[in-house]
């Protein structure tokens, strides 16, 4: 971090960052609807403040205690009503986006289900399959069993074979 060298260049740095606090305070209360206070001491004691719809009022109402904003009771209560509508409405919206989205994935999993089912198996042709294709683990299940028959089968024939050539 650069070394400050005398009292110019903190003043000039100090009134750098509060200007860039004011405008994010600013943004705030304009995106948000919030009431905003603010209250900073410079090195030399000066205060500065800023506040939306001012400070003198974000002030008073923080120092009595009253949560709500300038508004009338009956104007907030209305607000309030309209925001519990607005968010059940969106609750509502998401949670179809939810059933949406798991009737895709059961869609999904019936799809890849059948597609590996419809593999092109024949009962000689086992080897032919590639196991990285296949996504189902029951499907992968059954081609296991029927490797595993195959090996079986596979193995009674050589030793068959083998007591053929070795017979007297």
């Amino acid at each position: 971090m650069k070394k400050i060298e005398n009292c110019a260049d903190r003043t000039v740095t100090f009134y750098k960052r509060k200007q860039k606090i004011y405008n994010k305070l600013s943004e705030l209360s304009l995106l948000c609807g919030a009431d905003v206070g603010f209250l900073v001491y410079s090195n030399s004691g000066i205060p500065y403040t800023f506040g939306s719809p001012s400070f003198e009022v974000v002030a008073k109402r923080f120092l009595n205690g009253e949560g709500s904003s300038s508004t009338s009771l009956p104007q907030q209560s209305n607000i309030d009503v309209q925001h519990k509508e607005k968010m059940e409405e969106l609750c509502k919206v998401y949670n179809n986006l939810i059933e949406k989205v798991d009737a895709e994935k059961q869609k999904g999993m019936a799809m890849a289900k059948s597609e590996a089912e419809a593999l092109p198996v024949k009962k000689d042709e086992l080897w032919r399959v590639d196991p990285t294709t296949i996504k189902d683990k029951e499907v992968l299940k059954q081609l296991l069993e029927k490797y595993e028959d195959l090996y079986e089968k596979l193995c009674d024939k050589v030793v068959a074979k083998n007591q053929i050539e070795n017979a007297p």
